[in-house]
């Protein structure tokens, strides 16, 4: 029997222009699409979202919920749209508690998804970012989760290489194979959290993929330590709970206590509408 395709929408949660980063969103948007079918075969449809507008600021407080909003509520569209599942955009799980309680269908968070699956892989993990805002963010993720006790002790989340233009900048130039600048400044980070205990290492970055699909850059070399890509993890952990669903009746808790109880979808719209979110 051929197995029903599972479509899944990943927002990214920033515009195609991607003010502030790189001026090869087109590029990085078609590496992305070969990436996301190369790692999710033939029966999983993923549909790579881009925000008409993006508040950029994704480290602020303020300026990241507001982009939140308009992730949740693109994630809602492709839910009504037919999408069986949804993966939030962004290492540090944007929106992800506020997607899971709105949607009807299963929403997977990339940082959660990665930190679950590094539980059984090592005994302890740590994660690398490329903006010092995130890290407190990520730490907090955490304890939230539940898992900081699976992460090293001593800086458990870290930035790695230059600023946040000239990390995209070599991203862009290691996905074209023009050099690994990128790989070698994550490399030298990722073996200072092996030498603190690390033996599983999350790679904090959605778009990171790509990069490290072309290199084969899997694990950190010579030490045996795997190295984690969350969009990856955050895209089967959809897919998987989207199967639960289909095929087992596993879905999230709607009972009167649940943190995720979805609100009543009639009231969700008019809010939507009354607040001019479209």
């Amino acid at each position: 029997m051929v197995q029903d395709v599972v479509r899944l929408y990943w927002p990214i949660g920033l515009t195609k222009s991607l003010p502030g980063r790189t001026d090869q969103g087109e590029l990085l948007d078609e590496s992305l699409s070969a990436y996301t079918h190369h790692i999710m075969g033939e029966n999983v449809q993923v549909t790579i979202g881009w925000l008409k507008k993006t508040t950029s600021h994704l480290t602020s407080i303020y300026l990241g919920m507001l982009n939140d909003v308009y992730v949740v509520s693109d994630i809602l569209e492709a839910e009504r749209n037919g999408h069986h599942g949804a993966v939030v955009g962004g290492h540090w799980d944007p929106g992800l508690f506020a997607a899971r309680e709105a949607a009807g269908i299963p929403v997977a968070g990339p940082g959660e998804s990665a930190m679950m699956l590094a539980g059984t892989l090592g005994r302890k993990f740590a994660m690398l970012t490329v903006h010092d805002g995130y890290v407190p963010v990520i730490e907090n993720n955490m304890r939230v989760y539940g898992l900081e006790s699976r992460a090293i002790a001593r800086r458990p989340v870290r930035r790695f290489g230059g600023s946040v233009q000239e990390n995209y900048g070599a991203l862009m130039r290691c996905i074209e194979g023009k050099d690994d600048q990128f790989l070698t400044a994550f490399e030298k980070t990722a073996r200072e959290c092996v030498e603190d205990g690390a033996d599983v290492i999350i790679a904090g970055g959605q778009l990171f993929g790509p990069a490290f699909q072309r290199h084969s850059f899997f694990k950190v070399p010579n030490t045996g330590v795997p190295v984690l890509e969350v969009t990856a993890c955050g895209l089967k952990m959809a897919e998987t709970l989207v199967n639960l669903r289909r095929y087992a009746g596993i879905a999230k808790s709607e009972a009167p206590t649940s943190h995720f109880r979805t609100p009543p979808r009639d009231v969700v719209e008019c809010v939507l509408t009354e607040f001019g979110v479209t």
